[in-house]
């Protein structure tokens, strides 16, 4: 046999173990294609899917904290105008001191330090006339350190402020808070009347700096940037 022939028995006997060998290995990658990452299409799905899902729940986490902050500017825009009533303008973060009444609901029948037939010298405070039943508020932080009857005042109650600075809100129908309460500024304290020695509904306040002598209020407020 010759060598031809010796070749071409033995390439017979290979073939089929060649083809079968052919058949089972991975096909080779298409021109252009990174045989390492051909498989990455699959493997990426999951991953998306978790990405999509921390995206979503991103989005409703910064839907939450826009609808908070919208109700949180909702609520100062309310206090903001609630405290333009009471006298202040200002910024809520320089916010010291407050009229006792809403600017539109009183008018002034007496003034400090007036003489007439209702006082036994002068005035000693000022007049706000208003409905009965309007609601009083703390004209600054400060403790209660009296609310009860005095006698020509009528129901009394005293705000000791910061500076020791005494408020008498006198003739009240009622008093909301006790005595020894700490009140914040713009916080209902009472309800105007007419007990005492009135001849109608209205609040008579004075201030009486260190719990000393009293002095005008207007003059006190105007100090304060706030016009009675």
């Amino acid at each position: 046999m010759s060598s031809a022939q010796a070749g071409g028995v033995i390439l017979g006997l290979v073939a089929p173990f060649l083809l079968q060998a052919a058949a089972s290995a991975a096909p080779f990658p298409e021109p252009g294609v990174d045989p390492t990452t051909a498989a990455q299409p699959a493997a990426k799905a999951p991953r998306m899917a978790r990405l999509e899902r921390a995206v979503r729940a991103r989005e409703k986490a910064l839907a939450q904290i826009y609808q908070a902050a919208d109700a949180r500017a909702e609520e100062i825009g309310e206090e903001m105008a609630r405290l333009a009533a009471l006298g202040y303008t200002g910024e809520l973060a320089d916010l010291t001191h407050v009229l006792p009444l809403p600017v539109a609901s009183y008018y002034l029948s007496a003034g400090y330090g007036e003489t007439g037939p209702h006082w036994a010298t002068i005035h000693t405070g000022l007049d706000m006339v208003a409905p009965l039943g309007t609601t009083l508020t703390a004209i600054g932080d400060g403790t209660i350190t009296s609310v009860g009857d005095a006698g020509p005042y009528g129901l009394r109650t005293v705000l000791t402020l910061g500076d020791g600075t005494e408020v008498w809100y006198c003739h009240q129908e009622a008093a909301v808070v006790d005595s020894g309460a700490t009140v914040e500024v713009g916080q209902p304290i009472g309800v105007l009347g007419s007990t005492g020695n009135s001849t109608g509904p209205h609040l008579h306040l004075e201030i009486r700096p260190d719990g000393g002598s009293h002095v005008d209020p207007v003059a006190w407020f105007q100090a304060l940037g706030l016009q009675p």
